[in-house]
C-alpha cells in the first residue's frame, strides 16, 4: 500500500484489490471510543421507532411497490429506481449497469469505494482532480477534459469527501455537457446531497446521468443498509440483472422500517440545520485565533482545512489521542493531502464546542503555537 488514499489503475484481482485505508485505519480508532469525537461524516440522529406494524412479515404483496418512498421523494416514477443496500453496493450496481467496458475516470480526492470499486469490477481508472480555491473546490477542466476524451464512465461525488462542498454551477453546466458531447455517463454519489435543500439531483440532467444515495448519512439509518439508484430505465433494467445476481431481493424488515418512517425524513434534516448554525461559528472562531483560513462549505454535515506544515495523520494518532480527540485525517481521501483535517459538526453543541475546544489545544501543540 503506498499511501492511505484511495489509487487509480489497472483491473485489479486477489492481492491486488487495493484496500479502502480509510477504514482499516478508522475502525479501530472509532472503537477506542475517544470523548471528543469530531470524526463522523454523517448526522447520529436518535431515532424513536416505536411499534413497527407487521415488521418481520414479507412485504411483497399485490399492489405493493418497494421503491415508492423514493418515487414520493423525488417525485419520479418507480420505473427509474432500483433500491440497493445502502450506496457502497449502489456504487458496484451503477458500473456493472453503465459500464460499456472502457475506462472510468474516477474524481479525486475521494472515499475509496467510489473510486477504487471500478477496478475489482474488471476496470481500469484514470484519477481526475477538483482544486482547492479560497472557497468552493473547483474542476481542472484541462484534465477533465483530455481524460474524457478516453472514457466512457466517470465517478463522481458532488459534495466532494473530505471538504464538503459541491460543483460550481459553472463546473456543472461545463461537466454535463461536455460529457452528453463525448458519450461519458455519469455516477454521481449523492449521499450527502439531502443536507442541501437547493440541490438538483444530476439525474436531472439527461439519461447520460445517474445518481444514487441512501439514509445513511444525512438521516442516521446506516443499520438498515437502504439505499437506491435513479437512471433511465435502460439502466436500471441492467441495475435488477446485476442486483439479482450479487444479493437477490431487499430485506422485509428493512423496507417496512422505512415505510414506518417515510413521513419523518424531514427531522434529520433539521436537525442538521440546527447544529450547523450554532456549531460552524465555534469551529470558525477556534481556526480564526489559530490564523488557519476556512472558508465554511453552505450545506452539508463536514468541512476540511489544510494545517501548514502538520502531518495530520501523526498528530491525530498522537497528540490528538493523548486529548481523546478524533478527527479524520485529508490524506485518506486524496494524495498531497497530508496536511488537511476533516472535521464534522453533527453533534450536539455542547459535545461539539468541548471537542473544538480540545481540538484548539492539539493543534496549538501540533504548531508549537503558545
Amino acid at each position: 500500500m503506498a499511501g492511505y488514499y484511495p489509487e487509480a489503475g489497472g483491473p485489479a484481482r486477489g492481492s491486488m484489490i487495493p484496500p479502502v485505508a480509510y477504514l482499516k485505519w478508522y475502525i479501530p480508532r472509532l472503537k477506542e471510543q475517544r470523548p471528543h469525537n469530531l470524526s463522523f461524516s454523517g448526522l447520529q440522529f436518535p431515532w424513536e421507532l416505536g411499534q413497527v406494524p407487521d415488521v418481520w412479515r414479507d412485504h411483497r404483496g399485490p399492489g405493493i411497490d418497494e421503491r415508492d418512498v423514493v418515487s414520493e421523494m423525488y417525485a419520479i416514477p418507480v420505473e427509474n429506481i432500483h433500491l440497493c443496500l445502502g450506496a457502497t453496493q449502489g456504487i458496484n450496481l451503477a458500473i456493472s449497469a453503465a459500464s460499456r467496458g472502457g475506462k472510468v475516470a474516477v474524481e479525486m480526492p475521494s472515499y475509496g469505494p467510489v473510486s477504487q470499486a471500478a477496478r475489482i469490477l474488471g476496470l481500469e481508472t484514470i484519477a481526475v482532480h477538483r482544486l482547492p480555491t479560497s472557497g468552493a473546490w473547483i474542476i481542472d477542466r484541462n484534465e477533465w477534459e483530455t481524460t474524457l476524451s478516453n472514457v466512457d464512465l466517470l465517478m463522481v461525488t458532488p459534495q466532494l469527501n473530505p471538504v464538503g462542498w459541491s460543483f460550481t454551477d459553472d463546473d456543472r453546466n461545463w461537466l454535463v455537457e461536455k460529457c452528453k458531447e463525448m458519450d461519458v455517463r455519469i455516477i454521481s454519489d449523492e449521499v450527502y446531497a439531502a443536507a442541501d435543500r437547493g440541490w438538483k439531483p444530476m439525474f436531472t440532467e439527461g439519461e447520460h446521468c445517474i445518481s444514487l444515495s441512501s439514509l445513511t448519512k444525512i438521516h442516521g439509518l446506516g443499520v438498515l443498509r437502504y439505499g437506491w439508484i435513479i437512471a433511465s430505465e435502460e439502466i436500471i433494467s441492467n441495475v435488477a440483472n446485476a442486483f439479482h445476481n450479487m444479493e437477490g431481493m431487499m430485506s422485509s424488515p428493512t423496507i417496512r422500517i422505512v415505510d414506518h418512517i417515510r413521513n419523518r425524513l424531514d427531522e434529520p434534516v433539521q436537525l442538521i440545520e440546527k447544529y450547523r448554525e450554532q456549531n460552524i461559528p465555534v469551529l470558525k472562531k477556534a481556526l480564526e485565533r489559530l490564523e488557519i483560513e476556512w472558508t465554511p462549505p453552505p450545506s452539508g454535515v463536514f468541512g476540511a482545512f489544510r494545517v501548514p506544515g502538520v502531518n495530520t495523520l501523526e498528530m491525530i494518532d498522537t497528540i490528538g489521542k493523548e486529548h481523546g480527540l478524533l478527527a479524520v485525517p485529508g490524506c485518506m481521501f486524496g494524495q498531497g493531502m497530508d496536511e488537511w483535517l476533516r472535521v464534522g459538526w453533527s453533534i450536539d453543541p455542547t459535545s461539539f464546542t468541548k471537542a473544538v475546544d480540545v481540538l484548539e489545544t492539539v493543534l496549538r501543540t501540533a504548531m508549537d503555537i503558545p
